[in-house]
């Protein structure tokens, strides 16, 4: 303390023999104080250039890399074999080999061709397969298979898909009832890209749930391949339930009308959308006793379902189910009551006259209804 002391322009301690004691311990602290702030400020300071300047250097080092990877990917893409049978090397220069050696570089070049292959198609997305079998990337994404990260398993079952690394697929499909959903999402879009609807297999074993996203991506995937049939019946059955939701969505997708009693059958299992993706499909693929199994369960099911069934009933009512609809616009639920006015209004001219002569006794809010419907019809 006292060599801080005698830097001072004052001499402190001249100063301080004519202070009370704790005057002098309040000067004392407030030098530490202030000598701590410094020092901090210093560090600081210190701190920040040299992060400055390790940032600079490391953004021009990989400004560096993407350029090297770039053209690399150039390559390749624009690459021309005239010699189609000789197994022929895409040009690599030596720096790029030896970059190789870095796993930074390495995931840097990887996210370029998953990017880039993503993009194109046809001979430049065969030669992008062609770099990155070649530079052995694939050996990487296998080993990130073993990680015990989730989110390195995802993304490496995802690079073996963009790359169609069919050649794994039986490694991958194990993934496809791994316990983290979003491994599964990917093993499971990774084999049906793979295989097309064959790749569905997986839902023999999985004993996790379908996501509603990633039952619409798989229909999504499955809308790009030709159509085949396939044994859906078994799903129908699965202990899943999100499995035989996923069912019912494949069998109205691909009208499986052969499959209607499987599906008159899901309206009593005990998950409610399976219920109501059954109500649904079978607003498409029916037959005359359908809309009275639709009745003989109405009460039984909650709003939500009543609503679709009678939505249903558009599409399959009959003359046999004026009454039913009739009595339903008496209900106090105002959708209710529009619903069952469509559907009378669907059947043809003797329920639209039922509804008419029905409105004249009821009056308010059943003759809105009537000119919206009528409105409806005009259109």
């Amino acid at each position: 303390m006292g060599t801080l002391f005698h830097f001072l322009p004052i001499n402190l301690l001249a100063i301080t023999a004519f202070l009370p004691n704790a005057l002098i311990i309040k000067l004392h602290y407030q030098a530490i104080v202030i000598l701590f702030i410094i020092c901090l400020m210093i560090a600081l300071l210190t701190y920040m250039l040299f992060y400055m300047y390790f940032k600079s250097k490391h953004e021009k080092k990989h400004v560096k890399w993407r350029i090297i990877s770039d053209l690399l990917i150039r390559k390749a893409v624009f690459y021309d074999d005239d010699d189609e049978e000789a197994e022929t090397l895409i040009p690599v220069t030596k720096r790029a080999e030896k970059l190789m050696r870095n796993k930074h570089f390495r995931a840097l070049l990887t996210a370029e061709i998953l990017s880039a292959k993503k993009n194109i198609t046809g001979t430049s997305a065969e030669n992008l397969i062609h770099l990155y079998q070649q530079l052995n990337l694939e050996k990487y994404a296998l080993k990130n298979l073993k990680s015990r990260y989730w989110y390195i398993k995802a993304k490496a079952i995802q690079e073996l898909t963009v790359m169609e690394m069919k050649e794994f697929q039986t490694l991958l499909y194990p993934f496809t009832n791994n316990h983290n959903e979003l491994v599964r999402m990917e093993a499971q879009t990774a084999i049906v890209q793979f295989q097309g609807f064959e790749g569905l297999r997986f839902l023999d074993i999985i004993i996790y749930p379908i996501s509603d996203w990633q039952q619409i991506k798989l229909l999504q995937q499955l809308s790009n391949v030709p159509p085949v049939y396939i044994d859906i019946d078994g799903w129908l059955k699965s202990a899943n339930s999100s499995v035989v939701v996923f069912a019912l969505k494949l069998a109205r997708n691909y009208h499986r009308f052969e499959l209607h009693d499987l599906i008159l059958s899901c309206l009593d299992h005990p998950n409610p959308e399976v219920r109501l993706q059954a109500i649904h499909c079978l607003c498409e693929m029916y037959t005359d006793e359908t809309s009275d199994q639709l009745i003989s369960r109405f009460l039984k099911e909650s709003f939500r379902h009543q609503l679709a069934m009678i939505k249903a009933m558009q599409n399959i009512g009959s003359e046999k189910d004026i009454l039913f609809l009739l009595s339903l616009l008496d209900d106090d639920n105002h959708e209710m009551k529009l619903s069952a006015a469509r559907a009378l209004a669907s059947i043809g001219k003797s329920g639209l006259t039922s509804l008419q002569d029905h409105v004249k006794s009821a009056g308010y809010p059943l003759n809105e209804i009537l000119m919206q419907i009528k409105g409806e019809l005009a259109a």
